[in-house]
């Protein structure tokens, strides 16, 4: 019971911080700014030990051109090992002065996964999800973003991949 209260704060403070340190709007884009906007991410790519697909969906809002939080959900299967996930999450982005299209950037989050693996005797089985990872952003034009990362997901069974994606700034 004391773990799901945490995570309920833990989750309440993520989702509603955005507003409240909100800078003001300025029109989208990586040389322009974002703050006050949200952003829509999708993502896919594979991960290993579990070898599987995966993917993440992500609302992102962006409190000041280099920092944004709001929810993500994780979703994976392969042959024989499944996950689901949800998370919020806090992503920090680096323009970079020589080229300010291309965004280094990282994440941290905290959430929950239900991990369904092969060989776990309490399976399927609800636990703690860590997601953190980095890569890169590359603008396309003011509202499309094209995303490259790698992820590490902390649980009981860690396990880390690539993804690529794209986010829409709205």
């Amino acid at each position: 019971m004391m773990k799901r209260a945490w995570l309920v704060a833990w989750m309440i403070l993520v989702f509603g911080s955005g507003a409240a340190f909100a800078q003001s709007a300025a029109t989208p884009g990586l040389a322009l700014g974002r703050s006050g906007y949200f952003g829509l991410g999708f993502a896919g790519g594979f991960l290993v030990s579990p070898d599987m697909g995966g993917g993440m969906v992500s609302l992102d809002y962006y409190i000041t051109d280099e920092i944004a939080v709001g929810p993500s959900f994780h979703l994976g299967s392969g042959p024989d090992d499944s996950y689901w996930g949800a998370s919020g999450y806090v992503k920090f982005t680096a323009p970079l002065a020589s080229n300010p299209d291309i965004r280094p950037f990282a994440f941290l989050g905290i959430g929950f996964v239900e991990l369904d693996f092969k060989g776990r005797k309490d399976d399927p089985a609800t636990t703690y999800l860590f997601p953190v990872g980095g890569g890169l952003e590359f603008e396309v034009s003011d509202m499309v973003i094209i995303e490259g990362c790698g992820i590490y997901y902390l649980t009981e069974d860690i396990f880390t991949g690539l993804m690529v994606g794209v986010r829409l700034i709205l």
